[in-house]
């Protein structure tokens, strides 16, 4: 059975292929998340969170497959870390918010996270942090650590749904 979860998912990438940015992003942090941004709703600063993705310039990471890719390049790690900077300033966003959104608005590259799986795998919330998880995924990627993965979806899609045997968010 489909879990009302993987259907935010798709709504959320739907609405973002339609131009929707930003009710796809809010969906997105309203249900994936609410644990954070519950508390920053009233008083989000959606202009400046609308200034803030166009100044992430994501389409650098347009043509990046997340297997492929080089992760030891410096601009791609610069990139990475600048652009989790960015949105994680923001209250209601956060460290786990940021990742979602990294990986909605380029989801061939970048793979998600929560508190759980950070914790997990050892990693802290800063930037080089991510970056420094982003290794880590690629590397068991490549080496055959994630049996069966999902067949469908984007490999960082299908890594994250992996990982939800160590999150907060596992199927009952």
């Amino acid at each position: 059975m489909e879990e009302l979860r993987d259907k935010v998912y798709d709504w959320t990438s739907e609405l973002i292929n339609e131009g929707k940015l930003l009710q796809g992003l809010i969906l997105m942090l309203a249900t994936w998340n609410f644990a954070n941004f519950r508390y920053a709703m009233k008083t989000f600063p959606l202009d400046e969170f609308e200034k803030s993705l166009k100044k992430c310039d994501f389409d650098y990471f347009n043509d990046k497959n997340f297997e492929d890719t080089n992760l030891e390049d410096a601009n791609i790690k610069s990139n990475v870390m600048r652009i989790y900077n960015e949105l994680s300033k923001f209250k209601g966003v956060k460290y786990v918010g940021a990742t979602k959104i990294m990986h909605f608005l380029c989801p061939k590259f970048f793979v998600m996270w929560d508190q759980k799986i950070r914790e997990h795998y050892g990693f802290g919330t800063s930037a080089e942090e991510y970056y420094n998880f982003m290794n880590k995924m690629q590397t068991d990627y490549k080496e055959g650590k994630f049996k069966d993965l999902e067949k469908g979806v984007t490999i960082p899609r299908a890594i994250d749904i992996s990982n939800l045997q160590f999150s907060d968010f596992k199927s009952e």
